[in-house]
């Protein structure tokens, strides 16, 4: 698990790793600089269900003026027996005009692959799919101007899927192949943008965050597909007297072209939206929007409540008020670094005939 690994613009099913490797880094930055630090941290997705990731981080400053640096290396274990393994690296130097992050790592994941449109989630039916392989990645950003940043990515992914097809076999009457293996690569370059006027990177309370990516595959990098994929979120908070903070989120999702299955617009890739299993609902385009209400009631506590909807679609023409998926919840924050901000999280949400219970360091966005 990469402790930076969330700067990489891997498939989405690798997006459960690079979450959990977020926790890491979080709890790292908590700290003084200049810091060793291990953070165990309790899996607990509808993904790949329950388990462990643990991670351990240097911090230091590259300069007094810059946020700490992080070198870092981590791994993760379930009980439906997924596992990954990474190291990574985040840098902030010149007085945070600069930042780069990147890093490289392994994993064996089981999960579940429900087929392509609204249609394929709403029928419940699924083909167990094992993924191997190993992904890397960089990304640098420059500063522009005040809270703006831009810059460049790569990112290189090997997927190896097994798709379990014994479900399928009836019954005798002919012998077939009980699995089914693809091996591909996606190699990308992006263009990066950022907008970041938050007052705490951890939990804020005001301001705001935008994130634009334009990826390219290309055969002529390496990658097995040639197709281009547009993401972008933008997440806005508000505080009101000093113990209610309301935020709220929109991100949409665009991989026209030819894309293999696993690097498609999915539904329920956290944060995007609580109450899913990720990837149940995948398509070429993706909207998500949703609010969240933070009450402060102890110095330690916060409940939360939140709700959302979204849906996928073949293309943007295709969106209407059918087939909507709507996410709903609650959840309860304790304060674990009240210099820095940084919650430890429990939330229940409930989605379209399905419910998860997810464990987290920070807030969901």
């Amino acid at each position: 698990m990469v402790i930076v690994a969330g700067a990489i613009p891997a498939p989405a099913q690798d997006e459960y790793i690079r979450r959990e490797a977020e926790q890491a880094e979080k709890v790292a930055k908590s700290k003084e600089s200049d810091d060793f630090v291990v953070a165990p941290i309790p899996i607990l997705n509808p993904t790949l269900g329950a388990g462990l990731a643990l991670g351990a981080a240097y911090l230091y400053k590259i300069d007094e003026g810059s946020y700490p640096s992080v070198t870092g290396i981590g791994a993760l274990y379930t009980d439906n027996k997924s596992k990954a393994i990474a190291i990574g690296q985040s840098a902030n130097f010149k007085g945070n005009d600069w930042k780069i992050i990147g890093g490289f790592g392994a994993y064996d994941l089981n999960l579940e692959f429900y087929g392509v449109g609204s249609g394929a989630g709403d029928d419940d039916r699924f083909l167990p799919v094992n993924q191997q392989g190993w992904f890397g990645g960089v990304k640098a950003l420059r500063r522009i101007k005040g809270h703006w940043y831009g810059g460049l990515s790569f990112a290189y992914v090997q997927v190896e899927s097994t798709f379990d097809l014994s479900g399928l076999l009836p019954g005798g009457f002919v012998e077939l192949p009980s699995d089914v293996e693809f091996d591909s690569a996606i190699a990308t370059l992006g263009l990066v943008g950022e907008y970041d006027s938050r007052d705490n990177q951890f939990s804020a309370n005001t301001g705001s965050l935008l994130k634009a990516t334009i990826s390219t595959a290309n055969e002529n990098i390496g990658s097995d597909f040639d197709f281009t994929s547009f993401r972008i979120s933008y997440n806005h908070y508000w505080s009101f007297k000093n113990s209610i903070v309301v935020a709220a989120r929109g991100s949409g999702c665009a991989v026209p072209g030819d894309a293999p299955y696993y690097a498609l617009c999915k539904f329920g890739v956290f944060p995007d939206l609580r109450g899913y299993v990720a990837g149940r609902y995948r398509d070429e385009t993706m909207l998500a929007f949703q609010g969240e209400i933070r009450w402060h009631f102890s110095k330690k506590f916060s409940a939360i409540g939140f709700a959302g909807v979204g849906r996928v679609a073949k293309s943007a023409s295709d969106f209407n008020f059918e087939h909507l998926l709507p996410s709903v919840g609650t959840g309860i924050r304790y304060l674990l670094s009240p210099k820095n901000g940084l919650n430890i999280s429990l939330d229940y949400a409930y989605g379209k005939d399905s419910d998860a219970v997810y464990f987290f360091v920070g807030e969901a966005f």
